[in-house]
C-alpha cells in the first residue's frame, strides 16, 4: 500500500511537470515575423448619432492663403479707398443740389416779392414783383448792394434784405413823429370804454383807439389790425421803443388785437374788459397770445440784429 501510494505521488508530479510548460506557452503572446492584422474594434452605437467635427484647415493651405503677393494686396487696399472717394463724391454732388435746390426755394417765396417791391419803391427795378429770382432783379440787388456797401453778389441775403425793407421804409414811414408823443397822446384817453368798431373817443376798439392816437399826431395808419400789422418793419421784443405797435391773436387767427409800446415792457390798448388801459406784455394772457412787433415810426431807428 505504501509502495502504490509512493507511485501515485510520483506520477502526480510528473504530469504536473509535464503540462508547465504548456500553459506558459499558452498564456504567453504568439511572436511571429509575419505581419498580422490588428483587431477591429466595434463602435459603439451611439457614435452614428454623435455630429461630425469640422476638420481643421491645414497648415499648408494656411501658409497658402498668407503668402498672396504684396503686390495684389496693395492693390486690393488702393481700390478701397477709391470706392470710398467716389461714394464721397457723389454724396457732395448730392448735398450741393440739394442746397442748391433749397436756395432756389426760398429765392422763390414772398421775402423775395417783398424785395422787389422794396426795389421798385427805391428806384432800383422797374420789374413787376413775381417772387421769382430773375436776371433783372439780380443786376436791381447788386445796384443796390454796391451803394450801401454790402457784398455785391446779387442774392438776397440777410444783410441786403434788412437794409432794403430799412431804405425803403425810410422813405415811405411815418417822418418827424417821435415815439414820446405818441405814447403821450395814448396816454390821454386812458379809461375810454370798449366799443366794438368804435373809432371816436366815446368808445374804441382795439385798432380804432390806435388809429385815433397817430391822427391826433398827424401821422396816418389802416384802420384794421391785420392791415396795420403789415406797415414798416418787423421788429423783436428786445428791439421795441415807445410808439412801436405791438400785436396779439385774440379773438381771430393772426394780428386780431393791436396796442402801443409804452417802454418798460408796456403797452396801451382798448382791452374788452376795461377800455384804454396800460397793460404788461409779461402778464399771462398777453405773454401766450403775442403775435408781433412793427415799427412804424422812421424817428424810432433803423432796426439792427
Amino acid at each position: 500500500m505504501k509502495m502504490k501510494k509512493k507511485l501515485a505521488s510520483v506520477l502526480t508530479v510528473i504530469m504536473l511537470a509535464c503540462s508547465l510548460p504548456w500553459q506558459a506557452q499558452a498564456a504567453a503572446p504568439i511572436v511571429s515575423n509575419k505581419p498580422h492584422k490588428a483587431p477591429v474594434a466595434t463602435p459603439p452605437a451611439v457614435s452614428e448619432a454623435r455630429p461630425v467635427k469640422a476638420v481643421p484647415e491645414p497648415a499648408a493651405v494656411k501658409a497658402d492663403t498668407a503668402a498672396k503677393p504684396a503686390a495684389a494686396v496693395k492693390a486690393s487696399k488702393q481700390a478701397k479707398p477709391e470706392k470710398k472717394a467716389k461714394k464721397t463724391a457723389k454724396k457732395k454732388s448730392k448735398k450741393t443740389k440739394e442746397k442748391q435746390s433749397k436756395v432756389q426755394v426760398q429765392q422763390s417765396n414772398w421775402r423775395l416779392k417783398v424785395a422787389q417791391q422794396k426795389l421798385q419803391v427805391l428806384g432800383f427795378s422797374d420789374e413787376r414783383p413775381s417772387g421769382r429770382m430773375t436776371e433783372a432783379t439780380s443786376t436791381a440787388l447788386k445796384s443796390f448792394q454796391k451803394q450801401h456797401k454790402l457784398k455785391a453778389d446779387g442774392e438776397l441775403n440777410d444783410a441786403t434784405y434788412q437794409k432794403l425793407t430799412w431804405e425803403a421804409f425810410a422813405k415811405e414811414g411815418i417822418p418827424k413823429v417821435k415815439g414820446k408823443e405818441i405814447v403821450s397822446r395814448a396816454a390821454k384817453y386812458k379809461g375810454v370804454p370798449y366799443v366794438f368798431g368804435g373809432t371816436t373817443t366815446k368808445g374804441f376798439d382795439c385798432s380804432g383807439y390806435v388809429q385815433y392816437v397817430f391822427k391826433d399826431c398827424k401821422a396816418k395808419l389802416p384802420r384794421l389790425a391785420d392791415e396795420q400789422a403789415l406797415q414798416g418793419i418787423f421788429v423783436t421784443q428786445k428791439q421795441l421803443r415807445p410808439g412801436d405797435l405791438v400785436f396779439f391773436t385774440t379773438y381771430a387767427a393772426g394780428a386780431s388785437h393791436v396796442g402801443i409800446y409804452a417802454g418798460d415792457g408796456q403797452f396801451w390798448s382798448a382791452s374788452s374788459s376795461k377800455g384804454v388801459m396800460l397793460s404788461s406784455l409779461k402778464d399771462d394772457y398777453w405773454k401766450q397770445r403775442y403775435y408781433g412787433a412793427r415799427r412804424v415810426l422812421i424817428t424810432n431807428g433803423e432796426v439792427y440784429k
